[in-house]
């Protein structure tokens, strides 16, 4: 059966989980997590969470799932170390580099691929069993059938998200709290901008999504084969962990949870399940004060659920009580004996004992970890034992019995202690300049533009007449969950045209392109930011990559300079907040159409602004309302071998190509990105 995955953002709510009968946990240790403001565990405390969790045969997941910089790279290296010494059972990652340090450190610890890895299709699942994941945590934005393809195609467990926030971006590709804000929900501080009040005329909270629960439907993904029912809410209260785990355990029970409950400790508007079911309509909801006057009263109730140990293991007890013999018993549970020798028994004065009294006595479990299964004894006649002495001996069993479970959910590895490999290789840059288009006009006028070296395209733009295919980066949908197979037909036939270069902004990408024998163009996507993610992708067969945009100029810089294959950085252009499966202007699905008369193309923010949104066939866009320069900052761009311009409204890119040849300072409002800013 699934495993119930609970989160813990404090030892409160690890003790709620196990109490509850939760399978395992993911907690985040102090510096990198995704949910930096969870009160997360010291090396101590972590050592002590892993020992009560395995005690209970509940395993510790650990997440490491931050992208990371150079600079942090020797604090990770201690963070990794120290979670292999405490004997955790994995690591949830997300950076490509951090898989290489955890892997030069500790070969044997398992990996789980991140929800943001942006795995959300088949040929993604399939490249993180090549790369030695043992798991893939999909995105919550799939759907039951897209959820099925990947479970039963690809040889690696699959964790799907069940309960607790929506995110309405695509896992792993949300900028919009780092630019609007200065804190990356890719580095753990995502400040949630999206449950601010966007409109659009007078529809309000346009982008905030009602909670995830889909907690009815997890006997049908067990049937699928689903490995991990993952529950988010690192920030949450122990009552609401403790709800959760125990209605996803009744649901696996065979019985009835109490949902309604579950939505007065903590919903938005109550709950959704419109990516689940593929139908993305009703799914806004906001925190509503109706929903906060709820909660107390259902969080008292919850207490109980967690106020005394889950009873998870049977227990098998036998005793020999022979006359002018030491009493011996017995026990033995998952796998493990143990055998505790008494006192002789004394001859009966009055009544003796019979094997009902010895059976009542063994049984007694309440409290424990364990439940009675078998419960024997063999008796000579005319005997009698205290119950004070059986109680003891069968306690002495049981404690025998847990330190053996321990001892064998102990995990012990075989630590490397490395030295920082140098990844620097000095080299001559000359930057070019690359563009990416969106419509085909722009496409048609960068064509005549001999100064791009290479001209990213959509997908659906490119046909065999396309002049100057070398210079074609072909740019396929980001979200292939409902896609891959005819995405992959389209790149087939076009590589039959002439096309040889593809751009990869997910692993899927990197799969599909690297079996087609194409070029492998890293994008932005990637969210390439420390120079063992580059390495590590330029293994995987990518041929050149964009640096995340949220790197500092110094840091892309620095990488850049120690690079062995090109890299650059997005130069111009609306820089992009989050890709979404759910169109916020028509409350549903994408239409795919760009230009259609009585589409507004944008939302509007608390100061007015209006953040343009381009759709396409399974995703919309939403890009920052200023657009980002950089033609005045010659001596910055001129240190990477390309700087990326991409266009969305421009209607003379020829213009834009121009202030970056010559220098030409830019007028009125604009952004420079987080390149001089940084983010948290």
């Amino acid at each position: 059966m699934s495993e119930i995955l609970a989160p813990c953002g404090s030892m409160e709510s690890l003790i709620a989980a196990v109490n509850s009968g939760a399978d395992a946990v993911y907690l985040g240790e102090e510096e990198f997590s995704a949910r930096k403001n969870a009160t997360n565990f010291s090396y101590e405390q972590l050592c002590e969470a892993v020992k009560l969790c395995h005690y209970s045969s509940v395993k510790v997941y650990v997440t490491l799932n931050t992208l990371v910089f150079d600079k942090e790279m020797q604090l990770l290296k201690k963070a990794v170390i120290n979670c292999a010494k405490a004997g955790v059972d994995g690591f949830i990652v997300q950076d490509i580099g951090v898989v290489s340090l955890i892997k030069e450190i500790v070969p044997d610890m398992p990996l789980h691929a991140s929800t943001q890895m942006t795995v959300n299709s088949l040929e993604g699942a399939k490249l993180l069993k090549k790369l030695g994941f043992s798991r893939a945590v999909l995105g919550r934005e799939l759907s039951f059938d897209q959820i099925k393809t990947i479970t039963e195609g690809c040889d690696i467990e699959t964790e799907v998200f069940v309960h607790g926030a929506l995110c309405v971006c695509i896992s792993g590709q949300c900028y919009m709290s780092s630019i609007l804000g200065g804190r990356s929900g890719n580095r753990g501080l995502c400040a949630q901008p999206c449950r601010l009040n966007f409109t659009l005329d007078k529809r309000q909270n346009v982008i905030s999504l009602k909670d995830l629960s889909i907690i009815e439907y997890l006997k049908k993904l067990d049937e699928i084969g689903v490995s991990s029912f993952k529950i988010e809410g690192r920030m949450k209260r122990p009552e609401y962990v403790a709800g959760t785990v125990n209605a996803c355990r009744t649901v696996l029970d065979g019985g009835n949870p109490d949902l309604e409950i579950l939505k007065c400790v903590f919903s938005r508007s109550g709950f959704t399940s419109g990516y689940f079911i593929d139908n993305f309509a009703d799914m806004q909801g906001v925190r509503t004060k109706d929903d906060v006057i709820s909660a107390p009263k259902a969080l008292t109730a919850m207490k109980q659920i967690y106020h005394k140990p889950y009873a998870r293991y049977r227990v098998n007890m036998s005793a020999e009580i022979s006359s002018g013999k030491p009493i011996v018993v017995r026990a033995e549970s998952c796998g493990c004996k143990a055998v505790i020798i008494g006192n002789e028994p004394e001859k009966a004065i009055n009544k003796a004992i019979d094997e009902s009294y010895i059976v009542k006595q063994l049984s007694k479990f309440g409290g424990t970890l364990f439940n009675a299964g078998d419960i024997s004894a063999k008796i000579d006649d005319g005997l009698m034992v205290s119950a004070a002495e059986l109680n003891e001996m069968r306690r002495n069993a049981i404690t025998s019995l847990s330190e053996k479970i321990l001892e064998k959910n102990t995990n012990i590895y075989e630590i490397k202690y490395l030295k920082e490999q140098n990844l620097n290789c000095e080299k001559k840059l000359r930057p070019e300049f690359r563009c990416e288009v969106m419509t085909r006009e722009q496409l048609s006028q960068v064509l005549s533009e001999d100064e791009y070296s290479y001209i990213y395209v959509p997908m659906n733009l490119l046909d065999v007449d396309t002049d100057d295919k070398f210079r074609i980066v072909i740019v396929p949908p980001v979200f292939l969950g409902d896609c891959e197979k005819k995405v992959t037909e389209k790149l087939k036939k076009l590589k039959s045209y002439g096309y040889e270069n593809v751009c990869a902004h997910t692993l899927s990408h990197i799969e599909i392109i690297n079996k087609l024998q194409m070029k492998v163009f890293g994008g932005f996507r990637l969210n390439i930011t420390n120079s063992r993610s580059l390495a590590g992708y330029q293994k995987l067969g990518v041929t050149d990559a964009v640096l995340s945009p949220e790197l500092m100029m110094h840091e892309a810089q620095d990488i850049c300079k120690g690079a062995f294959i090109k890299t650059g950085i997005i130069g111009y252009g609306k820089l992009p907040l989050m890709i979404t499966r759910r169109c916020p202007i028509n409350d549903n699905k994408p239409c795919g159409k760009i230009k259609r008369a009585d589409c507004p193309h944008s939302i509007t923010d608390r100061q007015g602004n209006r953040l343009p949104c381009y759709c396409d066939d399974n995703t919309v866009e939403i890009f920052n309302p200023d657009t980002l320069y950089l033609s005045d900052r010659q001596k910055d761009i001129q240190k990477f071998d390309f700087v990326l311009l991409r266009f969305t409204d421009e209607k003379d890119t020829g213009k834009i190509l121009d202030m970056y040849l010559n220098d030409i300072k830019p007028d009125g409002k604009l952004t420079r990105g987080l390149y001089y800013r940084g983010v948290q």
